[in-house]
């Protein structure tokens, strides 16, 4: 343990002799990493914000189809078990789904909306989803037409007229739990339980009767769906569920065009910085193999001289070795507490109107990971001196004397 000391102890008081040289070596790397770290920042922090806005707005995982056609429970179910998707339920036909709501503020004037069933994980609404079967939520749209407040009741009013040309209404007691946050739908539409959205449908084709209760609905689905909507559980499942449901000849609405875009800006981005990286990383590692090497055959006598003391071949190894390291983690410290403020700067100047978003965003990994490669190719920019220092002789110390 005292020899290894005694190495490092060596090395690091050969860079303090020699401290304006070393001193350039920190600020040469440091020059080569800033500008790739807040490349790299600037690229996460951009990627990171597209990629925010697509997920935060529930509707672009959203897979919907486009024609009423009809689709059996089974359909659901095997869409449901996939593991690509989130959340998978059923739609009856656009004509009959829509429906009048009459609320406290307008007792009078019922409200028009679309019905949209809903059920456990709908990831348009989240905890303000519907948990008994008389359960309603309102979009913000519904919610600020129609007057209505989280908690109160609310009545479903559907009308139909029967074959004798009389006419029938359902008027369905409900009670309103929440508002659906704003990025569900931008238009009135009320999320139902499923077995409420059945009840709309059969009342309206005439096969139930208006006095049935949505609590006798059969849970499961004897007559298929006119529809469905799913979510895909990733940004990066909705391209390939959009291909399949389309090559299984199911025509579908997505944003699969939107999520392939910017996943393929996210590669070409990671590309190109790949190759700037490499470029810039190679050329910096490449003058500090050769100053290493320099300073091993400048020093080739006290080395050897060295080893007439003691030192060992592999312990003279080592110096420069740990001086690469020494070097690569005052270079990389460097470079980072400078990208950190620069960062700071351009996040304040609210570039592009991106607003309390970042535009460059550095975590503590991206630097744990610049260290390592740092490190990685400063050990591997020392071989060469390493393998020159481990060739010298202690003859040469005693020929020098």
């Amino acid at each position: 343990m005292m020899r290894w000391r005694l190495v490092l102890r060596l090395a690091l008081r050969d860079l303090l002799h020699e401290r304006r040289l070393a001193v350039c070596s920190f600020i040469g790397l440091a020059a080569v990493l800033l500008p790739l770290l807040l490349l790299f920042a600037l690229k996460h922090g951009v990627m990171q914000g597209l990629r925010e806005e697509l997920i935060e707005n529930p509707r672009s995982r959203m897979v919907v189809n486009q024609a009423n056609r009809a689709f059996p429970e089974s359909f659901l179910e095997q869409l449901s078990a996939r593991p690509d998707v989130a959340f998978a339920i059923g739609r009856i036909r656009s004509l009959n789904a829509d429906a009048r709501f009459l609320t406290a503020a307008r007792p009078n004037e019922p409200t028009l909306a679309e019905l949209w069933a809903t059920g456990p994980g709908d990831p348009l609404l989240g905890e303000a989803r519907p948990r008994e079967t008389r359960d309603v939520v309102f979009t913000r749209a519904l919610a600020a037409r129609s007057g209505a407040e989280p908690g109160e009741a609310v009545t479903l009013r559907a009308i139909r007229v029967n074959a004798d040309g009389r006419r029938e209404v359902l008027n369905l007691p409900l009670r309103l739990i929440g508002v659906a946050p704003a990025a569900a739908l931008d238009r009135p539409a009320a999320f139902v339980e499923m077995r409420v959205l059945r009840l709309v449908d059969g009342f309206l084709n005439g096969e139930l009767p208006a006095t049935i209760a949505p609590e006798a609905i059969p849970p499961r689905a004897t007559t298929p769906y006119a529809g469905f909507r799913a979510h895909a559980r990733r940004l990066e499942d909705v391209p390939r569920l959009d291909a399949e449901l389309r090559a299984a000849g199911v025509d579908v609405e997505t944003r699969a065009v939107e999520v392939a875009s910017l996943l393929q800006l996210d590669r070409s981005l990671a590309l190109l910085f790949a190759l700037i990286a490499g470029l810039g990383g190679a050329g910096y590692l490449l003058s500090l193999a050769v100053g290493l090497y320099a300073n091993v055959e400048r020093k080739q006598r006290q080395l050897s001289q060295l080893r007439l003391l003691g030192l060992r071949r592999g312990e003279v190894v080592l110096l420069p070795l740990i001086q690469a390291l020494v070097v690569g983690v005052v270079g990389t410290m460097l470079a980072a507490l400078v990208a950190l403020g620069a960062a700071q700067l351009i996040n304040g100047l609210n570039l592009a109107g991106a607003g309390p978003r970042a535009v460059a965003v550095i975590r503590p990994w991206h630097l744990l990971v610049a260290l390592c490669v740092t490190l990685l190719g400063a050990a591997l920019a020392a071989g060469f001196a390493a393998r020159r220092a481990g060739r010298v002789v202690p003859a040469e110390g005693i020929r020098d004397g």
